[in-house]
């Protein structure tokens, strides 16, 4: 089976960012599963743009992030998945959008040499042990500071079936 590396797009230009962020989290890695229980299940993000904000389907410079669509698909094939509801609103203009922050399962699954490396800029082409990730749809790497989202190839089809395409999708390496 093959899986995907589901990232922000970065062709948009005016996407958004949350200038209140820790009212939201104290820091990226405790939107977890683990801490669950500390973060409200509600939550209003606001932005400050003067552009009109491309709201994407994929946000993953401060937070992983996704639309109603990418959810409801994330849904269908990780029936246990919980999600967190970030509101964002622009105060300049108005507009907002909800996004909705999965709690997802880490996975360990990168390769030994991989395993001092703890920034995902420093990676380079991700591969990851196919074994330890075959009985998971979507999931998050363990081990790595950031979000590495990892879907498997029916997941990627569903969404852009849906016609979801504000976001990247990058083909992983498998090891056997």
């Amino acid at each position: 089976m093959d899986y995907f590396w589901i990232k922000e797009d970065k062709s948009y230009m005016h996407t958004p960012v949350i200038i209140n962020l820790n009212d939201i989290v104290n820091r990226r890695a405790a939107m977890s599963l683990e801490n669950a229980s500390n973060i409200a299940n509600i939550n209003v993000g606001f932005a400050r743009s003067q552009y009109p904000l491309d709201y994407i389907d994929v946000l993953d410079s401060q937070l992983f992030l996704v639309s109603e669509e990418v959810k409801k698909v994330f849904s269908i094939y990780e029936r246990s998945l919980q999600f967190k509801t970030v509101c964002i609103l622009n105060n300049l203009d108005g507009s907002s959008c909800n996004y909705y922050a999965p709690l997802f399962v880490k996975i360990d699954c990168l390769p030994d040499e991989y395993k001092a490396v703890r920034n995902r800029n420093k990676l380079g082409t991700l591969i990851i042990n196919a074994s330890d990730a075959e009985d998971h749809s979507v999931f998050k790497i363990a081990g790595i500071d950031t979000d590495i989202i990892i879907i498997r190839l029916d997941v990627a089809e569903s969404l852009l079936r849906r016609n979801i395409r504000k976001l990247t999708l990058e083909r992983v390496l498998l090891l056997n």
